[in-house]
């Protein structure tokens, strides 16, 4: 996925041929499998755009650009910008290997304050991305390391207070992306080693890739989501399994936001998905915590929370009531207020428990 027009062929022919997958698969809802393929090639389209968000000699004010971005409309912007993030570093990087201060010392006006989380995500993507291209066909354990402390040196010293988080997450993004399961236990080694505090962030990019993984844009033969099975397969720990999930949720709930139908299909198929656990529905709550606070005007954000299925499905109807519109109220009307007052917004990017954080956060403080 390098290649940006192999992108763009890829998203005219994944939808057609999930299509027909699921339709003759039993079991499958063709028509909503096809839609979500759709929507990830949307989305992966907007972070890797067919041009880069910046120009050659650099010299659009990233305000300018952050603008542009929210013009594209409130729910395509948190990718566009997203992918401003990447270019961003990407352009630095081409000139200089150790640039610092980008979005520390980068100046935008308050009305664009939602844009600084997923400029994060996007410079992560961009700095990981840089050293994963340059490491060897065989490289070496001291290769990774090289690629991992780079990536945390260039992402701390290159961030604002409370958004480091948000781009060390996108190591496990460009990880499992560009490489396999295997090498991923390497990076989680040598993080161990290095940075440790971001190891949590790191495996929710993991479980955020797998569900972006190409070989997940057709159904798996057994549970309609392979992603899942990877989780189970490729965390080197329950917990970081957890975290893995809460990494699939995060872009399943988001990215498909605009057709509610594939989270009701999760729903009804819920012993595929999640099966009670936590970390599920920790991506779904941090996932539009973090669109909350992107684009706070989005009247989708209440659109899909307030969504109501079919009341002649009463097990589906309580369980978007109780999983989806009542854990979101909360989350938007206690944690993300608070996680905004203390500058921890990054740690939506990592799983844990939100209302736990945040009623820490306010007795440290006295709040």
């Amino acid at each position: 996925m390098r290649n940006r027009t192999v992108l763009k062929l890829f998203g005219f022919i994944a939808p057609i041929l999930t299509y027909l997958f699921a339709l003759l698969w039993p079991g499958r809802k063709a028509r909503v499998a096809a839609v979500e393929c759709r929507n990830k090639c949307k989305i992966m389209a907007l972070v890797q755009n067919l041009e880069s968000y910046m120009d050659p000699e650099g010299k659009t004010p990233l305000e300018s650009i952050v603008e542009r971005c929210y013009k594209l409309g409130s729910f395509p912007a948190l990718w566009a910008i997203e992918g401003v993030g990447k270019d961003l570093a990407e352009w630095h990087m081409a000139r200089n290997e150790n640039p610092t201060r980008l979005l520390i010392d980068a100046q935008l006006d308050p009305k664009w304050d939602g844009a600084w989380l997923m400029l994060h995500a996007g410079i992560g993507i961009g700095f990981a991305k840089y050293y994963m291209d340059r490491l060897p066909r065989n490289c070496t354990e001291k290769d990774i390391q090289h690629v991992v402390r780079r990536t945390v040196d260039l992402c701390r010293a290159n961030s604002r207070e409370g958004y480091y988080g948000a781009a060390i997450e996108s190591l496990g993004l460009v990880t499992r992306f560009m490489q396999n399961a295997a090498f991923c236990r390497h990076v989680h080694h040598a993080l161990l080693e290095y940075a440790p505090d971001s190891v949590g962030f790191y495996w929710r990019g993991v479980g955020r890739s797998v569900y972006f993984h190409p070989i997940n844009f057709i159904p798996g033969l057994v549970r309609p989501c392979r992603a899942i099975h990877m989780c189970e397969v490729e965390a080197p720990t329950p917990e970081l399994k957890e975290t893995m999930l809460s990494g699939v949720a995060w872009p399943l709930t988001i990215v498909n936001m605009t057709h509610p139908e594939v989270m009701e299909w999760t729903l009804e198929n819920h012993d595929d998905y999640f099966s009670g656990s936590p970390g599920f529905f920790n991506g779904v709550v941090s996932t539009v915590v973090m669109r909350y606070d992107t684009t706070p005007d989005d009247p989708l954000i209440g659109k899909f929370m307030n969504h109501r299925p079919d009341p002649k499905n009463r097990t589906l109807s309580g369980l978007w009531n109780s999983k989806i519109k009542g854990s979101l109220e909360t989350a938007l009307q206690t944690i993300y207020p608070i996680l905004k007052k203390h500058n921890q917004l990054d740690q939506v990017f990592r799983y844990q428990s939100l209302p736990a954080l945040a009623a820490r956060l306010e007795q440290q403080t006295g709040g």
